[in-house]
Parts: structure tokens; sequence; C-alpha cells
């Protein structure tokens, strides 16, 4: 039987020979841990399920979504047989478990995945920080209970960079000297802190990967979380066509336009979420260190920032023109259009993700998908 081997201080995941590897899962439901449910179920492992209370189980949740994907009944008959779930609290400490059940779940943990996060680039601390910050707090604190060093994995976001716009961001690079494009970065920020500090305190390992931003090619679909360009597309369609950018009536073919701080040479790193997970779990099932280590799953090549306005076009009747600074004055179009660009920031960026840790490890790059504009007009197919 096929197992993640991972190295655990004082025995190996491939040391268990016949025995399944069991894995506790936070964020099961969500966009990147849908696609991490599968590559677990693929090589054969367990997987606890630890998400919120609801009217429908998180098995079930999953399930409809794995038919979502194309996956065969037999396939998710296989995830059924192998997932269980937790009711859990994630703001509360331990999860809101009681000391037992935390004590029965660490007995039985081979490997702790957080997947967990709130990824609203639009909200502020108060709402962002208890789950992303205090949760996963929360979560290595029942990971120390483990009595033979589980590893914690712990999914961050290659945008702990910040507001560093240009350069090469080094996988060891944790720095908070350049300030942050928004809350979102400054608690994933703040929890690798704490990912970093429970590894060296408690000499059990860590890992922490941190995506770039995770698309896919498939449309929009009921039942399936959304990517953030599909998310952005769908808010451009219905504020500027349906409702009128600023409840303004706009007549046919006219396209105002709409200015943003940004540069001409500006990209960002896009990834295929299908290819996030492989490589999330390839990299875990060939860790060795017992020291946390980072790795960058990011795209070989990076989306131009003219490509992605060439896109949000496409959904909207206005022209986006960047412009080193923005005028004093912003019409009511722009006041409108800035209100809820959370993802505007990341159009005066340069900056390079270094991944050496992630193709030592990989054998090669997180990703051999072309990410075009023919690939970005698929993940959005049916929103037009």
């Amino acid at each position: 039987m096929d197992s993640i081997d991972v190295a655990i201080p004082g025995h190996r995941f491939h040391e268990k020979r016949n025995e399944t590897v069991q894995v506790v899962l936070t964020g099961g439901t969500g966009f990147l841990g849908l696609r991490l449910v599968r590559e677990l179920v693929n090589r054969n492992c367990s997987v606890t399920l630890l998400s919120r209370r609801s009217s429908t189980s998180a098995v079930d949740r999953i399930s409809h979504a794995l038919g979502r994907l194309g996956e065969t009944p037999d396939f998710i008959q296989k995830f059924r047989r192998r997932a269980d779930e937790l009711d859990i609290e994630i703001e509360r400490p331990l999860f809101g478990l009681p000391d037992d059940r935390v004590e029965k779940l660490v007995r039985r943990t081979d490997m702790f995945l957080h997947s967990a996060g709130n990824i609203d680039l639009n909200t502020g601390a108060r709402a962002i920080r208890p789950v992303n910050v205090n949760g996963t707090q929360n979560f290595l604190d029942i990971a120390a209970r483990s009595p033979h060093g589980a590893p914690f994995c712990h999914v961050s976001t290659a945008f702990v960079a910040g507001a560093r716009r240009s350069g090469t961001v080094a996988e060891a690079d944790l720095i908070d000297t350049y300030g942050f494009e928004n809350e979102y970065e400054r608690s994933k920020c703040d929890a690798e802190s704490l990912v970093g500090r429970w590894a060296r305190e408690s000499g059990m390992p860590a890992l922490v990967m941190r995506p770039s931003i995770l698309l896919t090619d498939r449309p929009p679909t009921p039942g399936l979380p959304a990517h953030p360009f599909q998310t952005i597309s769908a808010l451009l369609r219905a504020s500027t066509i349906e409702r009128g950018i600023a409840g303004l009536s706009i007549p046919r073919g006219l396209r105002p336009v709409i200015h943003m701080q940004g540069q001409a040479d500006a990209r960002l790193n896009c990834l295929p979420v299908e290819d996030a997970a492989k490589a999330i779990v390839s990299i875990a099932a060939e860790h060795r260190s017992t020291a946390a280590e980072t790795y960058h799953i990011v795209h070989p090549d990076d989306v131009s920032a003219t490509t992605l306005i060439e896109l949000f076009e496409k959904f909207a009747p206005i022209r986006i023109v960047l412009r080193p600074e923005l005028p004093e004055r912003l019409s009511p179009a722009e006041q409108r259009f800035h209100s809820y660009a959370g993802f505007a920031a990341y159009f005066r960026h340069t900056r390079v993700f270094d991944d050496r840790n992630a193709r030592r490890v990989l054998g090669g790059p997180c990703s051999r998908t072309t990410v075009d504009m023919a690939y970005l007009l698929a993940g959005t197919h049916g929103i037009l």
C-alpha cells in the first residue's frame, strides 16, 4: 500500500509498512483543501477533517465537491471510507475540543496539515486575525501534544513578502520591514512566525508551504469554491453591467477610464491549484528534516499585469490605465472600483520568488502548466 513517506523523530512513514497514514486537515472544504484531500486519498492516506459545524457534514460537502470536480463514484467512496471529521471552533483554544478528545486525536496522527484561513484581501484585522493567527496557534497547541512528534505542515502564502515590491524573495525570508499591502498578508506573516517559534521551542518538525495566487482552468461551478480571479471577474461584471459603476448608467460602447497605481512591467505569480496540491503533498512526502523548512509553491513564469488587465476589461465596460501615482481626485467610477479592488496593490509588484527548496525536493518546478490568457479565460468561462 502506498503511503506518504515523511520523516518524524524516531520513525518514518515508510517504516509503518502496511499501516495507513493518518492526516489531520483543516480547511478541507476550501479551494485548495479539496485538492489536498484528493491528493491525500490518492496516496491512500486517511484524513480527519477539522471543520466548523454545518447543517451538512464536511464529508458530505467534500463528497459532493469531488463529484463536481469529475471524480468517479469509486473514488468518492474510497474517500468516504478513509475520512472522518470533528466539529471545531477554530478561534478557541484547542479548537474547542475537550482534552480527552485531543489526546485521542494526536495519538493516531502522523501529520497535521493546516490549510484553513480567511483569504479576504479587503477585511480588517479584527475579522482576519482570530482565524489566521489565533487559529494557527490553537492548532500548534494541539500538535504539540503528539507523543511521537508528528510534523506540522502549515499552508501560508508567498505574499508574506508584503509590500516588498521588487527584487528576489528567498524562501528563508520572513520580515516585516517593508510593511504589508493588507491585513491578510500581515496575519499570514505573523502565523508563520508562530510556526517557526513552535518548531524551535518544541524541537518538532514543521513545514511551511507558500503558494502564490491559486487558480484553475475549470469554469465556475455551483458547489465549488471560487478562485480569486473568478470572484474579481464576477464582481466587475455585476458592479458595472448589472448595476452600473457607482450606480451610474453606462451608455453602450462607452468605456470609462479607471486609473490604478502601478507600472507596466508589474507581474503576479499564478499557479494552478491542482499543481499546488500535488507539490504540497509531494514535498511533505519527502520531508526529512526535523527543523522548520519553507517552500515557495510558485509557477516558473509570472503573468504580466497587462494580461490581467486585459482579462478584467473583458468583464466590464472599462479601460484600466496604470500610472505611477493616482490622480488627486478619483471619479465616482474609480472610487467604486477601488472600494473592492483589494488586489490593486499588486500592480506595483515586479518581485520574483526563489523556489530552490521546492525544486530540490520535486526535481523541478511546481508546475509546467501554461498560465496564459486562454487558461485564465477557461477558468472564468460562464461569467461573460
